[in-house]
């Protein structure tokens, strides 16, 4: 089975190193229009934008005098796939990076959905996944659709407010590696996953 890296940071009240904390709702600088999905729960991801990301939290922190943690944690994903994924690898590679790692079949096949979930709300076309998406909560529709039912993560592009970032949905949290997970500083916080409410 092949994994691959989730990251995450929260902050607490306080000065003290927290026992437990629950990841559940995504906070980090998206800008207010982007709408998540919440039947997962989203990370960051890769090495696109966390960087501006981690520097804003740092200031709020100093700022708010707030306690913040970072964690690094690892998700199952099956087999992985060095290619572009295409509709028939996504039930042996269960992780979906879009749009880089997704084939035109796939982008092809995940804007059609897309449009016409936009043209029900009265929204106009879009060319996600080939550009970011405020929308993001339209995922939570295509994982009912084979084969995107079969995926454990998704990552994407989203709108922060220091430019574009990498974010991901897990929404299969069994495939979480609770074993890996690294909270620094201090690495005694347990850690728990939930769904947003």
């Amino acid at each position: 089975m092949s994994q691959i890296g989730g990251k995450a940071f929260f902050m607490t009240k306080g000065n003290v190193v927290p026992k437990r904390h629950t990841i559940k709702e995504a906070e980090y600088f998206q800008t207010p229009d982007v709408r998540l999905p919440r039947r997962g729960v989203t990370v960051t991801y890769g090495h696109k934008g966390p960087g501006n990301i981690n520097r804003a939290a740092l200031r709020k922190a100093k700022a708010d005098s707030l306690y913040l943690s970072f964690l690094d944690f690892r998700i199952e994903v099956g087999k992985w796939n060095p290619n572009k994924q295409s509709l028939s690898s996504l039930s042996e590679c269960r992780f979906l990076n879009l749009p880089i790692r997704a084939s035109a079949e796939v982008m092809d096949d995940i804007n059609h959905y897309w449009n016409n979930w936009l043209s029900l709300d009265g929204e106009p076309d879009e060319r996600f996944p080939r550009r970011p998406s405020n929308r993001m909560d339209l995922l939570d529709k295509l994982i009912d659709i084979p084969p995107y039912d079969q995926l454990n993560a998704i990552a994407y592009d989203v709108h922060t407010e220091f430019g574009i970032a990498k974010f991901m949905t897990i929404f299969n949290l069994d495939a979480i590696d609770y074993d890996s997970i690294s909270v620094i500083p201090g690495g005694v916080t347990k850690i728990n996953f939930e769904l947003p409410d």
